[in-house]
């Protein structure tokens, strides 16, 4: 997707450049802008989904992790009030293993953040960009006709 961009991003600057009038007639020009912002629309549904998707996960996986911490500490607890020195230490290992799930949760939080929120709103910021471009492409193209 980041080239489908980057090709969008090109037809913007080589309009807005100021070519010839008589390169390609105006119908050519107005259904390169139509395909251009149709494929915009595409890519922005997409990463709109995605983004959707990451939140998503990351919310249920803050909520998971909450609940393994709560577990995990309350397990803790229990091992100082059992008098049996075996089910103190099998509670133990349970809750430092509740504990333990808990990071490795926050920490695939963070991993979505950096490898699919942050990218993903990079991507969408720059597609903004570009059709801005070429929206004022249009209007000069329109205008150009008129």
């Amino acid at each position: 997707m980041k080239s489908s961009l980057n090709k969008l991003r090109k037809l913007a600057l080589n309009k807005s450049v100021g070519k010839d009038k008589r390169d390609f007639p105006p119908s050519v020009k107005f259904d390169e802008l139509a395909l251009a912002s149709k494929e915009m629309q595409e890519m922005r549904d997409c990463y709109d989904s995605l983004l959707a998707a990451a939140a998503a996960t990351e919310n249920s996986a803050y909520e998971f992790a909450e609940s393994l911490r709560e577990m995990g500490n309350c397990l803790l607890e229990k091992t100082s009030l059992d008098d049996s020195e075996e089910s103190g230490k099998v509670l133990e290992m349970l809750g430092s293993a509740q504990l333990e799930l808990q990071k490795l949760l926050d920490s695939y939080r963070a991993h979505i953040v950096l490898t699919i929120t942050n990218p993903s709103e990079s991507l969408l910021n720059e597609l903004r960009t570009v059709e801005c471009a070429i929206c004022f492409v249009a209007l000069m193209k329109y205008e150009e006709c008129r």
